[in-house]
Parts: structure tokens; sequence; C-alpha cells
């Protein structure tokens, strides 16, 4: 009797398993991601086209064609970095990218300063092994960056998006001017997102090479 109770107990427990894991397909957030998103990036002092190529994998004259009006100093200004945005794990969409540690690197100086707040320690800390302020020198890390492939239930006009990492000073007017998308748009496409706190990340519909909003690609 009590092998036969410690059997049912294994055949429960593997049916609750599949159970998970059917549930787990079944409730998958994303199917698919799109060609590619917009990073919006701060460039701080120092940074240059050069470092930004090299740590996005792109190649400098393809950046420069979502940002014809850059000039030679773009130093505290943003600069649109297209890339591609996938269906991460059927969860999420974004995409990971492989950063080289330099001397003194912490997670936190990789999200702030590399990533110019593209990231954040928590997902570097989620998708990494090293501790936060133990990083060995020139050591491949990942770094994954969210981004918005639209949502055909708001607004199919809009197809290509920005991910954009709001700033001290920077709020709802500031942004809707910045990008010239109406506010209460916005505020549709980022429900629960604070417009006025100065960080996190918001998705902002963005134009193409030929400054034009492209519409939404329905699969």
């Amino acid at each position: 009797m009590i092998i036969l109770a410690e059997g049912n107990i294994h055949i429960k427990f593997l049916a609750f398993y599949v159970f998970l894991l059917l549930s787990f397909k079944a409730k998958a957030k994303c199917k698919t991601g799109c060609n590619f998103a917009l990073a919006s990036y701060h460039v701080w002092e120092g940074a240059n086209l050069t470092y930004i190529s090299n740590i996005f994998g792109q190649q400098v004259p393809e950046i420069l064609q979502y940002n014809r009006q850059v000039l030679r100093d773009y130093n505290g200004t943003r600069i649109k970095v297209p890339f591609s945005c996938d269906c991460l794990n059927g969860d999420f969409l974004g995409h990971t990218f492989t950063y080289i540690t330099q001397h003194d690197d912490t997670y936190n100086t990789i999200a702030e300063n590399a990533f110019a707040n593209l990231t954040t320690v928590e997902w570097l800390s989620r998708v990494n092994v090293y501790a936060p302020t133990q990083i060995p020198d020139k050591v491949p890390i990942n770094v994954t960056v969210n981004c918005s492939c639209g949502n055909r239930h708001v607004s199919k006009d809009y197809g290509l998006f920005e991910t954009y990492p709001l700033r001290p000073g920077e709020d709802l007017s500031f942004v809707a001017v910045e990008t010239g998308v109406p506010a209460g748009l916005l505020v549709t496409y980022n429900r629960g997102s604070n417009f006025s706190s100065g960080n996190g990340l918001v998705f902002v519909p963005a134009r193409d090479q030929n400054g034009n909003f492209p519409p939404l690609k329905l699969r």
C-alpha cells in the first residue's frame, strides 16, 4: 500500500509538471519579434559613434541613416541606434547584446554609462553569473534591452518603436514634443509608466530613415 501511494504521488507530480509546461506555452506573451526597433542612446561625454557602433554591433553608416540631423558635436544629445527586436523565451520582446567588460566595470556602470540606462542592474544580474561588483576584465556578458513592435489594438499607424530611457527633467510633454507623437497616444502605449519620474523606459513611435512613421505590419 505504501509503494502504491508513493507511485500515485509520483504520477500526480508528473502530471502537475506537464500541466505547468503546457500552461507556460499557452500563456506565452509573444510568438515573434519584428525586424528592428530603435534604441535612444544619450551620448555621454567621452562616448562617440565608434564606441556606440561597437557595443551595439551596428556599422556607423547604418546608425547615421536614422540620425541625419546629428552634428559633429553630439555629446549630450540622443542617438537612435537600430537593433533587431526579438521574442525572447516566448516571454518578452528584447535583444541580448554581448558586451566585453572593461577594468572596474560593475553592473551599475554598464547599465548607466555603457548602455545609457537602456538596461538596468536588475536585468544584468538576472542574465549573468557574476556578482554585480565582482566582474572580471575582458569577459563577455549579456546585456538585454527591451523593445516594442507596436500594438494593433492601439493603432495600426505606427510600426517602428524606440526604446526611450527617461532622464531627469523629461516629462510627458517633453517626450511628445521630442518625438512628434501626441501625448495621449504615448500614455496609451505605456500604461502604468510614470513620465514624470525622470527614469525608466518608455516605448515611443519612431520615424524611419526617410523621416516617416511606418505603419504596423500585421502578421
